[in-house]
């Protein structure tokens, strides 16, 4: 148990660095492309618009299957919490459970959108259109890996 956890942590704790990476790549990026727009003496480069929406869905698909380790995903509060622990515990085994479905569909769907994209070519970039369609099973491989922990933490509450 002690083994899974610190490969959880550590695999987290990568993504959070990772993350960090491909934020400030995106916005030196968008920098230059700014700084060219204004300044009239700098060339004007095509890739950074591309580039730059590129890194942003890795950024978003990122930083969603981090905020699922964290719970600090988005949450919608549609009943008040209840007084009945037993409710309470239904009710987030409930939301788990729609998460993992969730989390599965990207993954599976996920792999078909990317396979289709193997074979296509960005513009202007000239790089692989997989590198993008690669985050979507990304972020549903790692959330599952992240719920199975929320799963793992939920039952070794219970046992205590």
């Amino acid at each position: 148990m002690n083994l899974y956890k610190n490969i959880m942590n550590k695999m987290y704790r990568g993504l959070v660095y990772l993350q960090t990476f491909l934020m400030s790549v995106l916005l030196l990026i968008v920098s230059i492309q700014v700084l060219t727009r204004l300044l009239p003496f700098l060339p004007h480069f095509l890739w950074t618009e591309e580039i730059a929406r590129f890194l942003l869905i890795w950024v978003i698909f990122l930083g969603a299957s981090i905020g699922i380790r964290e719970g600090t995903h988005f949450t919608v509060s549609l009943l008040q919490k209840s007084k009945s622990k037993v409710v309470n515990k239904i009710w987030d085994l409930g939301v788990l459970v729609a998460l993992t479905a969730m989390s599965a569909i990207f993954a599976i769907r996920g792999f078909k959108y990317a396979k289709v994209m193997i074979w296509d070519i960005s513009d202007i970039a000239q790089i692989s259109m997989i590198w993008v369609g690669a985050a979507i099973p990304a972020f549903g491989i790692l959330s599952l890996l992240f719920i199975i922990e929320m799963f793992v933490n939920q039952f070794n509450k219970e046992g205590r």
